[in-house]
């Protein structure tokens, strides 16, 4: 019996140590894979983080892309041959954790070291740096400016470049960061840069001038510039002039300087950007000039009697594309408010040719200027009625054509920056497009101002009180459960 008893101890003891070993195995097993598990997210943590840092990984999930910078913007950088050197003139930290407007700001501007080799963004701090504003004496330095440099040139931005800045409220409207920026690389790297004139002295309408339409010229690489028509010669350097919804109109020697810079002697090559009015008085030497370009407008403003066809109010009507071989940006729609009808003298007389680019649609009618509190939409006669046009000259020398144009808009407010900033609508990039176009800016792209404005997920507020309720109470209970029931069967083993 008690041999028997000896036996049998060491094998139950040899059991007991089996399956503490076995144990002991499975945990330091465990404990070996949870290691190398926290390793490895570290190191892939690592890894994801530098090469962000690196290359444009990061996905923007707005509306309008206010964190990514255009296709446009970026085909122009990515083929850039000269280094440009972008100083943000704060810290990173006073820079971007200014306010929601600076983080985006912030973002943009980085986005272009992402996408070009070219191009290097860093930060100075002028407090702490005194010697390198001292490299730019003619420069009165300020803090939170960009200077942007290349090759010896340079330019400075302000906060008043980065956001469209509302004068009167001083609330942002708008991001354009993006027009600032790219617009800055390309003057410091554009040779031959096109000159576009402003032609003031003649009034204007008193709710759109000429600014918003100066400053996207300007982010989009024109050398922009003014003068008093009626004491100024248009500059001999000037490539295209505008004239911005005039309430006066122009002398009859006026009208003869602009018709003799139009034809250049006949070597042509000018362009000239007209924006009339609905509210406009007669201006018939004005007019008359636009009648040799085989441009007509008619007395009265544009009504639209279709809703469809409208934004807001029965005087903000959307254009019909009709001819689109002087732009390419005819995938969204083009707001004209306040809108005179134009016409299209002629198609084709000698070497003179009018296009009509955008139409009402053939829902629209004309209300008369001497129209009363009595006359009604109905009491107009609905037609299709031309809202741009576009008069052509044609010459060759030898087999090269030479062109001079001459567009008439038969609205000023569609350059407004509440209708410029909307993401739905083409405005800006319309008139970039067709300017392009027109003064052959071989290199010219077209940016404009990005809304800022909050989006809304679109549920009820019941359907946002659950889902709360959810992340806050649920799904902790879930995961708790989950955890019990795990070791309770891992216990049990």
């Amino acid at each position: 019996m008690n041999k028997e008893k000896n036996v049998k101890q060491p094998k139950e003891k040899s059991a007991r140590e089996l399956n503490r070993s076995r144990k002991l195995r499975h945990g330091t097993m465990a404990t070996v894979l949870s290691v190398c598990f926290v390793a490895a997210v570290v190191l892939v943590n690592v890894i994801v983080s530098i090469l962000v840092e690196r290359y444009p990984l990061t996905v923007d999930l707005t509306s309008n892309k206010i964190f990514e910078l255009s296709d446009e913007s970026i085909d122009y950088i990515s083929n850039l041959d000269k280094d440009i050197n972008v100083y943000v003139l704060a810290t990173k930290e006073d820079f971007s954790g200014n306010n929601q407007y600076y983080k985006q700001a912030d973002t943009v501007i980085n986005k272009y070291a992402l996408y070009s080799d070219h191009i290097n963004v860093s930060y100075i701090d002028l407090y702490s740096d005194v010697d390198f504003a001292a490299q730019y004496p003619d420069e009165q330095l300020t803090y939170g400016q960009i200077l942007l440099e290349c090759e010896g040139r340079h330019q400075t931005l302000s906060a008043y470049d980065l956001f469209d800045v509302d004068e009167q409220y001083g609330s942002i409207q708008s991001s354009t960061t993006e027009q600032a920026m790219t617009s800055a690389i390309m003057n410091l790297t554009d040779s031959n840069p096109i000159s576009v004139v402003f032609l003031e002295g003649f009034g204007s309408n008193g709710r759109t001038d000429s600014s918003n339409l100066e400053s996207i010229l300007t982010n989009n690489g024109y050398l922009v510039s003014s003068i008093n028509f009626l004491s100024e010669d248009i500059p001999e350097d000037a490539d295209a002039v505008i004239l911005c919804s005039p309430t006066s109109d122009l002398t009859s020697e006026l009208a003869d300087k602009l018709a003799l810079w139009l034809e250049n002697d006949g070597k042509f090559g000018h362009t000239m950007l007209y924006f009339a009015d609905g509210s406009q008085p007669s201006l018939p030497v004005l007019e008359g000039v636009l009648n040799e370009w085989g441009i007509g407008v008619q007395s009265g403003f544009l009504a639209e009697t279709d809703p469809s066809h409208v934004y807001n109010s029965y005087t903000y009507l959307l254009g019909e594309y009709v001819d689109n071989d002087f732009v390419d940006s005819a995938d969204k729609p083009v707001l004209l408010p306040n809108a005179k009808a134009l016409t299209a003298l002629w198609d084709v007389e000698s070497n003179r040719y009018t296009h009509v680019l955008l139409n009402t649609y053939d829902t629209a009618v004309i209300v008369p200027e001497d129209a009363d509190e009595n006359w009604q939409l109905t009491d107009g006669e609905q037609s299709t009625y031309p809202m741009v046009v576009l008069g052509q000259r044609l010459t060759y020398e030898g087999t090269t054509a030479l062109n001079s144009y001459v567009a008439a808009f038969g609205s000023m407010d569609m350059t407004n920056s509440a209708f410029t900033g909307m993401s739905a609508v083409n405005n800006g990039e319309y008139v970039v497009d067709l300017l392009n176009s027109l003064t052959g800016k071989e290199e010219g792209i077209t940016i404009v101002g990005k809304q800022l404005g909050t989006e809304t997920l679109g549920i009820s507020e019941q359907q946002a009180n659950v889902l709360g309720n959810f992340f806050q109470y649920g799904l902790p209970v879930i995961v708790i459960v989950i955890g019990v029931v795990v070791w309770v069967r891992r216990r049990n083993k």
